[in-house]
């Protein structure tokens, strides 16, 4: 074992605090503490957020009800309105309109119906007649 003569030297020890035995350097410590100082940022900002959210949101509750209330009155309204006016208004032009183009719409669809049956029965026809062809037909003596 050799001696230290170093006066600037301290003497061997088995116990070297861990901070003494690894010196830490600006490089190694700025990750840390930047780290450390984005995570409190983060910390500290969720909880403000979460304040100013709980403390805003009764309100924003009410405005929204109030919002959807109006909406809802605004509809309701304007509907009645509307109808009403039109009922005094033209009452029999309206309940005309609706009769003579329901009228008219049932006559285009039973006439379409119709088509569509005559045409289905003249292929029934058609094939019969196709398919009777290669018989002799009746023996007449």
């Amino acid at each position: 074992m050799t001696m230290n003569t170093d006066p600037d030297t301290p003497p061997p020890s088995d116990e070297i605090p861990a901070e003494e035995s690894t010196p830490h350097t600006e490089a190694e410590s700025t990750p840390k503490d930047f780290t450390k100082s984005v995570e409190d940022a983060f910390r500290t900002g969720a909880e403000d957020a979460k304040k100013a959210f709980e403390k805003a949101m009764p309100k924003a509750k009410e405005d929204f009800a109030k919002g959807v209330h109006d909406l809802a009155y605004a509809l309701s309204y304007a509907t009645a309105f509307g109808t009403e006016l039109l009922k005094e208004i033209t009452p029999e032009n309206i309940t005309d309109g609706f009769r003579e183009g329901s009228d008219a719409g049932k006559r285009a669809a039973d006439e379409v119906i119709r088509e569509r049956k005559e045409r289905a029965e003249r292929r029934e026809r058609e094939t019969e007649a196709e398919s009777g062809e290669g018989d002799a037909g009746p023996v007449m003596a």
